[in-house]
């Protein structure tokens, strides 16, 4: 195995493919001569945002242990999406004479000696601030449709989300794992007449014991049910329509 290359390789989700990175990096080795299968290739799937990153952290410590003297990634942002731990890499490999290839992007190598840095200290910069309006407007979208009435998320035990409201769910799909609203309400009526959880689980539908003590336990929740009352106006406006 070379131990003069090494590779990077990162993915967001399980959901996502690395092979156009694999490919990419494999042709770049392929012009310098370099078998990929003599390459050290570390590769993980995680957020670029995250410093918890296994093979990241365990590839800086093999640049500082002086085991590399070329690292090879798709592009900087698989490197990372916050300019601090895009810093650190860059910093590691300039302090131990590791140079940087970049397969696809803007700048293609940057050197020990400072080369092609401040490019990518920008690209980096750009990402990063990506990153943070993407979270800016997340959050804006979630707060609008908060205030719309729309229901963010999973839905809670018993309900169901109709074009983006919740609604009581009076028909479930059973094989689906749902559960009915008024399957939990009869749980809950049962465990006040001195049902077990385990019980009151094991004779409602896809409903843990752990789930219906959670619900029991917690007032407010509990009321959703019992009472057909909610502080939350969301929960309220699905609940109305059974209370009426």
């Amino acid at each position: 195995m070379s131990e003069d290359y090494s590779i990077y390789i990162r993915k967001s989700t399980d959901q996502q493919s690395d092979d156009h990175q694999r490919e990419d990096i494999k042709d770049w080795l392929d012009s310098e001569g370099v078998q990929i299968s003599e390459v050290e290739v570390f590769a993980e799937t995680g957020s670029g945002a995250s410093s918890a990153r296994d093979q990241f952290t365990t590839l800086i410590q093999a640049v500082e242990n002086g085991e590399y003297s070329d690292v090879v990634v798709w592009e900087v942002s698989r490197i990372a999406r916050k300019g601090f731990l895009a810093q650190r890499f860059f910093d590691a490999c300039a302090e131990h004479n590791v140079t940087i290839h970049i397969t696809n992007g803007s700048v293609r190598r940057i050197e020990p000696d400072g080369t092609g840095r401040l490019v990518a200290d920008i690209i980096a910069s750009v990402a990063a601030e990506q990153r943070r309006t993407l979270i800016r407007r997340t959050k804006s979208g979630q707060k609008q449709a908060r205030k719309a009435g729309k229901w963010m998320g999973n839905p809670p035990v018993g309900f169901v989300v109709v074009d983006g409201y919740l609604k009581p769910n009076l028909d479930p799909q059973y094989d689906d794992g749902e559960t009915a609203f008024f399957d939990v309400v009869d749980a809950l009526e049962s465990i006040n007449t001195g049902t077990s959880y385990s019980k009151a689980a094991a004779n409602t539908p896809n409903i843990t014991r752990q789930t219906l003590s959670k619900i029991d336990q917690d007032e407010t929740r509990r009321s959703w049910y019992l009472d057909l009352d909610a502080e939350d106006e969301r929960v309220q406006g699905a609940i109305a329509s059974v209370s009426e």
